[in-house]
């Protein structure tokens, strides 16, 4: 018994640092960034499906939910619906999705387009993780996402179901 509490004790401090390293990250990764914020998205220009190359900066002036994603990543495909919503309710009123993918298989990208009824633009340079949009933005899982303001300042990062439209909707009122 004598030695079951100094055990318990290093454990509990094992936890106690991960849980503040994971904190301690935490900024990089935050849901929602201060809306006064002048952290502008670095611009990116990748391929879309029909070979024509799309800037991001092109779309200034306008809304841009930027979603990083691939073909076989299931939650990537399980947000797909809550995307299709999102589009259809904020599109006409100013809000462009591009879809960043992170696959490898030109093939299998199309068909996750196809079957997941992705009609906004699709981007990808088909270099996986080492993709120039997974690497500007830092991206490190999937799915991940970034909502960017008229002037290409970062609003939000890394907003998934209800908690995305909601915070859409602080800036693009569907009233």
């Amino acid at each position: 018994m004598p030695f079951r509490t100094p055990v318990l004790v290093v454990c509990g401090l094992l936890l106690a640092s991960t849980i503040s390293c994971h904190r301690a990250a935490a900024p990089a990764n935050q849901e929602t960034l201060d809306s006064a914020s002048e952290v502008i998205s670095p611009d990116l220009q990748l391929p879309t499906p029909a070979g024509s190359s799309l800037k991001l900066s092109s779309l200034r002036g306008q809304y841009v939910l930027i979603d990083f994603w691939a073909s076989w990543c299931g939650p990537c495909r399980q947000e797909s619906p809550n995307l299709r919503k999102i589009y259809g309710q904020f599109h006409s009123r100013g809000l462009e999705i591009v879809s960043v993918s992170l696959d490898v298989n030109r093939d299998k990208w199309l068909r996750a387009i196809a079957a997941d009824q992705l009609s906004w633009p699709q981007v990808s340079d088909l270099k996986g993780w080492e993709s120039s949009g997974a690497r500007a933005y830092g991206v490190t899982a999937l799915p991940f996402n970034l909502l960017l303001g008229p002037e290409g300042q970062i609003l939000a990062t890394d907003l998934h179901g209800r908690a995305l439209g909601q915070k859409i909707s602080e800036y693009i009122p569907l009233d």
